[in-house]
C-alpha cells in the first residue's frame, strides 16, 4: 500500500454533495444527518447548496467542474430536482473513479459526455417523502456506497433516460467559434461553453470539453470576445489587465472563456444572462 491510498483509507470516504436547497432551511443539514448515521467515516464535501433553483444545466456544469478535484472514488450526492415526485427515475451511477447518486433528469450529462457511459441502477423506496427524495432515497444509497456496498446491492440495472443537448460550440469559420453563455457565477462573471482554452507560446489551444468539434489553435494576442450587442471584448490575462469597471474575456479556471468586469459583475453591467450567444474572433 502506497502513501496516498494509506492516507485514503486513514481519511475515510468523501461524499461530496451538491444542491440548490441553499442554506436557510434544515434541508442540507437532514441530508448530513442521514449521511453521518449511516456512514460515520465518510468525510463530507460541500460543493455548492447554491445552484439556481431547479436549474439542471447549471448543477450539471458544477459537478463537471469541480469532479477532478474531489478524492479518488468519492460518492457525489446531487440533488437538483425540480422533478421529485414525478415519474422520473431516482439513479446511482458508478464510473471507475467515482459515483454519483441523484435523479435521472439530465444532471450527470456532462459527467457521460466526459468520462463515457457509466453503469446505473434505478433507486426505490416505497415509503419515500414525495417530496425529500435527497434525504429517503439519495443520502442512504450515497452512504451505502461509501461504506463500500456494491452497485448493484442498491437496485436493478438501467439506462440513463434524460440527458441534456451538449451546450452550442460551433466553428462558424476558421477564425470565429460562437458558444453560449451557460451560467452566472456568484461573482456576476459569465461562464461560456467556448473551451477548454490553454496556452501553449503564443499561440491558444481550444479542445472542445465536451467533444463538439475538433481541435483549433489561434494566436493568442489576437483572440477577442464578441457579445450580443456587437461589442467586442479583449481576451486578457486577468481582471487586472483592464480598469476598473471595463469589461473583459479570459480564460477562466474550469478552461471555459469568461466574461467579466473588473470590480464588478458583468451579468448586470453587460444585462447578459445564460442561452445568449457568445463567439471567439481571431483578428490575425
Amino acid at each position: 500500500m502506497g502513501p496516498l491510498e494509506f492516507a485514503l483509507l486513514v481519511a475515510g470516504p468523501s461524499i461530496a454533495l451538491l444542491t440548490d436547497f441553499g442554506t436557510q432551511g434544515i434541508y442540507v443539514g437532514v441530508l448530513k444527518g442521514v449521511l453521518s448515521t449511516l456512514a460515520p467515516r465518510a468525510n463530507l464535501i460541500d460543493i455548492s447548496h447554491d445552484v439556481p433553483r431547479g436549474n439542471i444545466q447549471a448543477g450539471a456544469l458544477m459537478l463537471w467542474q469541480a469532479s477532478p478535484y474531489m478524492p479518488p472514488n468519492t460518492v457525489f450526492l446531487c440533488v437538483v430536482d425540480p422533478g421529485v415526485g414525478t415519474a422520473r427515475r431516482s439513479v446511482a451511477a458508478a464510473w471507475p473513479t467515482q459515483h454519483c447518486v441523484g435523479p435521472d433528469n439530465g444532471l450527470f450529462t456532462y459527467l457521460v459526455l466526459r468520462d463515457g457511459i457509466p453503469e446505473v441502477v434505478e433507486l426505490s423506496d416505497p415509503q419515500a417523502s414525495d417530496t425529500f427524495h435527497g434525504r429517503d432515497i439519495f443520502a442512504p444509497a450515497a452512504a451505502h456506497l461509501a461504506s463500500g456496498a456494491a452497485l448493484n446491492e442498491l437496485g436493478p440495472p438501467v439506462e440513463l433516460e434524460t440527458l441534456l443537448a451538449a451546450p452550442r460550440l460551433e466553428a462558424l469559420s476558421p477564425n470565429l467559434v460562437e458558444g453560449e453563455i451557460l451560467h452566472e457565477d456568484p461573482f456576476g462573471n459569465l461562464i461560456t461553453s467556448i473551451g477548454v482554452l490553454h496556452l501553449e507560446g503564443n499561440q491558444i489551444h481550444l479542445t472542445p470539453w465536451l467533444g463538439q468539434g475538433p481541435t483549433s489553435q489561434y494566436p493568442a494576442r489576437k483572440l477577442s470576445a464578441r457579445l450580443p450587442s456587437g461589442a467586442e471584448l479583449p481576451l486578457v490575462r486577468t481582471f487586472s489587465d483592464v480598469p476598473d469597471g471595463q469589461a473583459l474575456a479570459y480564460v477562466g479556471s474550469s478552461g471555459l472563456l469568461e466574461i467579466g468586469v473588473n470590480r464588478g459583475s458583468a451579468a448586470r453591467t453587460l444585462d447578459l444572462r445564460p442561452g445568449q450567444s457568445v463567439k471567439l474572433l481571431n483578428k490575425g
